[in-house]
């Protein structure tokens, strides 16, 4: 009988795993394993972005000073969760991880854990990358992850 449920479960979350949504209402997706939002803040005007995974390619995306974008999905049961973002703003540009599924008991340091949600934040701003160094941020509370290449 155990066998059985764990086979259930894991059909289940191989169905959902994948599953991302930039569109729609937080709570209007469920998931099996934790929900993730990545929250990427534009502090420029014409921020010109790409984000996928290896499953989902979201386009590209122009946000200005005050926009966000946000990535919603389930975790992937495997712990195999990546999102990648290449950034262009004027003539500079950087790419890297918005979200890489952390080891075991450890946590992005962009991201807040929740009651089976998670909250991952960034800040694009002139001079660089930001994440927070508290729950929800105010304008204080960001340090420099990345600088532009």
């Amino acid at each position: 009988m155990g066998k059985l449920l764990f086979l259930f479960i894991l059909s289940l979350n191989l169905c959902y795993a994948p599953y991302a949504n930039v569109v729609g209402n937080y709570d209007n997706f469920s998931c099996i394993t934790w929900k993730v939002v990545v929250h990427i803040q534009s502090e420029v005007n014409n921020l010109r972005f790409h984000c996928h995974s290896k499953d989902d390619d979201f386009g590209n995306v122009t946000r200005n000073a005050g926009e966000e974008y946000q990535i919603r999905f389930c975790l992937d049961f495997f712990r195999r969760s990546l999102f990648t973002c290449h950034f262009n703003w004027e003539s500079k540009q950087q790419e890297f991880y918005v979200y890489h599924e952390a080891p075991l008991n450890r946590t992005n340091p962009y991201c807040i854990r929740l009651t089976l949600n998670m909250e991952c934040y960034w800040r694009v701003e002139n001079n660089g990358f930001y994440i927070p160094q508290t729950f929800l941020p105010q304008p204080g509370d960001w340090v420099k992850k990345f600088d532009w290449n």
